[in-house]
């Protein structure tokens, strides 16, 4: 064999000098076939397109992991809740700016908890194989031999990887998230509560709409439905309480049509990221959830780094234009964002509608994190529906903490949204195993 000598010692290196990456290279896949001189089986290589639902996918881990989202959703709607009404501070994009940097938490946790487990393993040493087993990861989604090679912009003479690809189509869905973040605190400004309630909680049209040409799904007549019955269920919501107060001169609703659409696009937007989510950090080979935990942790943590190193650009002109003034939070302030931002999310209380409405766009650190985990485990949709049905859930917390009795529409609304989610249980887990 070339490189050894007879006696077996190694003569020469057996990647060439000028070789600077560890990882595929991606200029090889939009190309010849990178495994030509492979020995590996051609079996090996050979898996589905990616799966709807990952067949390892236990229904009790999943069934887990809804609860805990949809109780970080209420958690921190009534604790954001407390902050403005109470501690009256009612600062939207710092906190925005505070909860998607928090994405980086459970990562963190995560990966100090990997490290004390093998502390006595040398630092680099453990580096190295967490990196590789990262590498491995990425090398099995689909999008990284399609996307990758056009996505990773990469200095000539050098070779794009595998956590180069990561670290890229992270980027980007840090930037659409993001966009859902600024539209909901545009759209504030111009149209009703209520209409935005209702139009951002139809983000589940958009996943569903999306996973169709992204993700090959092949949504079954349940799916559709229950699409089309949580979108009704949460305009019943949003509208059919008749003890709202709206005020015809305040300036919110002055220009609902503009305000409509930026919601649109920030309902789009959020779609958009959870389905492009499932194409950009989930094998496209079966795996189970635990080998899964990693990758999803990891993709969901840059979101949240990247909005940190960023995100703090846009409070600068805002605070100048006196758009939103800066104020540091008190110390109580502090403590009840620190509640918010563990359970999950940062959701605006409208103040025209008697109870707390959660916002898709703004659920982080523990509940966007279990919600990336429910879209890698499951599909778009089936993850989307656990922010829809967090607003019944908010309004039956409302009661029972607050004595805020829920109206006859917001039963009605509750009600088909449940049955909507039946639905799509039902075809999740076993109307796709007959397709």
């Amino acid at each position: 064999m070339a490189g050894l000598s007879h006696s077996g010692e190694q003569t020469q290196p057996f990647l060439a000098p000028s070789r600077e990456s560890l990882d595929i290279e991606l200029s090889n896949l939009s190309g010849t076939d990178p495994r030509s001189n492979d020995q590996t089986p051609d079996n090996h290589y050979a898996h589905p397109s990616t799966p709807a639902l990952q067949p390892n996918s236990h229904p009790r881990l999943i069934a887990l992991a809804l609860i805990i989202t949809i109780l970080g959703f209420v958690v921190n709607t009534e604790s954001v809740e407390y902050i403005e009404t109470q501690l009256a501070y009612n600062k939207p994009f710092a906190s925005m700016y505070v909860t998607h940097s928090s994405l980086a938490l459970p990562w963190i946790v995560y990966i100090t908890f990997q490290r004390f487990r093998a502390r006595r393993t040398p630092y680099r040493v453990w580096v190295k194989e967490h990196n590789n087993r990262l590498r491995e990861a990425v090398s099995t989604i689909d999008a990284y031999a399609t996307n990758g090679p056009w996505m990773v912009v990469k200095l000539r003479g050098r070779v794009g990887g595998p956590l180069d690809f990561l670290l890229t189509s992270m980027a980007v869905l840090t930037a659409v998230l993001m966009l859902s973040g600024i539209s909901w605190f545009v759209a504030l400004a111009w149209t009703t509560p209520a209409d935005l309630t209702a139009i951002y909680n139809s983000s589940t049209f958009f996943a569903a709409a999306f996973s169709v040409p992204l993700l090959g799904e092949r949504l079954g007549w349940c799916s559709v439905v229950a699409v089309g019955l949580s979108v009704v269920g949460t305009f019943v919501i949003a509208y059919g309480d008749t003890t709202a107060k709206h005020d015809v001169e305040d300036k919110v609703g002055t220009s609902r049509l503009f305000g409509n659409i930026v919601a649109c696009l920030g309902a789009l937007a959020f779609g958009l990221y959870e389905v492009l989510f499932k194409k950009w950090a989930c094998s496209s080979r079966p795996t189970s959830p635990q080998q899964s935990l990693p990758l999803t942790l990891t993709a969901s943590a840059l979101t949240g780094f990247y909005t940190f190193a960023t995100a703090w650009i846009i409070l600068i002109p805002l605070h100048i234009l006196g758009v939103e003034t800066f104020v540091w939070p008190s110390a109580n302030v502090w403590l009840w964002l620190i509640v918010a931002i563990l359970s999950g999310s940062s959701m605006r209380h409208l103040g025209d509608l008697p109870i707390a409405q959660p916002h898709a766009d703004d659920v982080l650190a523990v509940s966007i994190t279990m919600l990336a985990v429910l879209v890698v485990w499951t599909d778009p949709v089936f993850g989307s529906f656990a922010n829809v049905l967090s607003v019944f859930f908010v309004a039956l917390s409302d009661w029972l903490l607050f004595g805020l009795t829920p109206s006859l529409a917001t039963y009605v609304g509750g009600g088909l949204v449940i049955v909507a989610f039946s639905l799509l249980t039902w075809d999740t887990f076993i109307g796709k195993k007959a397709r």
